[in-house]
């Protein structure tokens, strides 16, 4: 496959990602995770952008508020991980741009989600904490927690906010799946099945490796998920699990500092991108699940990457957060 870049930006230390797309209006969103700006760019009005926020950043996480063209995002989770002022806001679109409103403090919240209720206009909130307090940026003695509640847009709040019981440490990853939620750390891979009105919340391990991020995509085309995992906090190497979470393979080359992963379609192939923040700091395909890769880039360091779709044509989105670049690129065969 070939990866043009087509678009870049230049934007200190960009972190978050999202495409956000609703009312017939079509936007990339990305912010950084120092105390720097959220910008949105039009995909419709070539990439024309507009400036969500002009500073204080720190953000790890946004998310679109379904139907919308407003979303949640994530601030101050800095400096490090040292975050204990990090809060959550909700932009507002405007016709012309966002209004920020504080929906409140979350310490310590890295990666967070709002999950449609069946039958409902509420949603849920997961919140998954790095830490639950440091003394230090390394310090790591009192594990992260995962957070739930729900989140009423039309009072931008959280309510009924309580911890369950099991801690994570590291709590780095988060992956949605269909119907439940993945999170990651140091102690594994965790499922988390959202209430009905037979159960309540369930947080269950599933894997044991310590694990900073993962994505989900049927490399085989069977039918069955693969799963790729980073393996370690912010880890050097990569583990490849099948459906049940059996190890089907391990990379051999060092990729230190592990960080963007993506698994989806491109070009009709289930495939997985995979990129690191320091050594060469590259961005790489893997097609397989013997990881077979195909190096996109070097010196880009991504925190972050995804793919979508526009006119009938596939773009990457990318945070190349080493090289303090937002970059688009169009993807075809080659």
């Amino acid at each position: 496959m070939e990866f043009k870049k087509i678009f870049s930006d230049q934007l200190d230390h960009c972190y978050a990602i999202m495409r956000l797309k609703a009312l017939g209006r079509d936007f990339v969103v990305v912010a950084s995770e120092e105390n720097q700006p959220c910008y949105a760019y039009d995909l419709d009005n070539q990439f024309k952008k507009t400036t969500v926020w002009p500073s204080v950043g720190g953000t790890m996480t946004l998310v679109p508020i379904p139907g919308t063209l407003n979303f949640l995002a994530t601030q101050k989770f800095y400096p490090g991980f040292n975050s204990r002022q990090c809060r959550i806001v909700k932009e507002t679109f405007t016709g012309q741009g966002w209004e920020q409103s504080i929906v409140g403090e979350f310490p310590y919240i890295h990666r967070f989600d709002i999950i449609p209720q069946p039958d409902s206009a509420a949603y849920w909130y997961v919140g998954c904490s790095i830490a639950n307090s440091k003394q230090f940026t390394e310090d790591w003695s009192d594990p992260g927690k995962v957070w739930v509640g729900t989140y009423d847009d039309q009072k931008a709040q959280i309510t009924a906010l309580h911890a369950l019981k099991s801690r994570i440490t590291k709590n780095h990853g988060y992956h949605r799946m269909n119907d439940y939620s993945l999170i990651t750390g140091a102690e594994g891979i965790f499922r988390l099945d959202y209430p009905t009105k037979n159960h309540d919340w369930c947080l269950q391990q599933l894997a044991s490796h310590e694990t900073s991020d993962l994505a989900a995509a049927d490399l085989n085309n069977d039918g069955q998920l693969e799963y790729l995992t980073i393996e370690g906090f912010h880890g050097s190497h990569l583990r490849m699990y099948d459906a049940n979470f059996n190890t089907i393979a391990t990379s051999k080359t060092l990729t230190p500092f592990g960080h963007a992963i993506w698994g989806g379609e491109i070009n009709g192939q289930n495939c997985f991108l995979f990129g690191w923040r320091a050594g060469e700091q590259g961005l790489e395909l893997i097609t397989d699940t013997a990881l077979t890769t195909e190096l996109i880039g070097t010196h880009l360091g991504p925190s972050n990457v995804t793919v979508y779709e526009k006119n009938k044509q596939q773009y990457l989105l990318a945070a190349n957060r080493e090289a303090n670049e937002l970059a688009i690129y169009q993807i075809s065969a080659e």
